[in-house]
């Protein structure tokens, strides 16, 4: 069954999902920098992994790649299945508080609502092409 419903979307429809993922991720990094903006000495972190899904989106998906486990390694940054291997990391920062805290609110809101933005984008996308594959199965009704 699920390789029926594989077949319906293809790789772009696959990269949009797993920015999805990736976008989920980012959120709660974000809120965890918002929810200790007042602890004193937290470093802020950061999650980037655009990077890595534009190079993921320019590999060529009709090369087969044969594992034995989908936790082996496609190239250094996915897993077999494809999902991305992004990191947490604390970010660099030139303002730190007294306290040695470096949350910049600002900042995290922007990310917070550019990231939201994005989602959301990426969510619409996935449902006008489920939408298509719906009005196809109804034979166009």
């Amino acid at each position: 069954m699920s390789s029926i419903i594989g077949g319906l979307f293809n790789f772009s429809d696959k990269l949009q999902m797993e920015s999805l993922t990736q976008r989920n991720r980012r959120n709660e990094v974000i809120t965890a920098n918002i929810a200790n903006a007042e602890t004193p000495g937290f470093r802020a972190f950061g999650y980037d992994f655009e990077k890595q899904l534009q190079d993921l989106s320019k590999t060529n998906e009709s090369i087969a790649v044969k594992v034995s486990d989908p936790r082996h390694m496609r190239n250094n940054f996915t897993k077999a299945d494809g999902s991305i291997l992004p990191e947490v990391y604390v970010r660099p920062t030139e303002s730190v508080d007294e306290d040695g805290n470096t949350v910049d609110m600002d900042l995290e809101m922007e990310q917070l609502a550019q990231n939201q933005i994005l989602f959301k984008t990426a969510v619409e996308t996935l449902n006008r092409k489920i939408g298509t594959l719906k009005y196809a199965i109804n034979g166009g009704r």
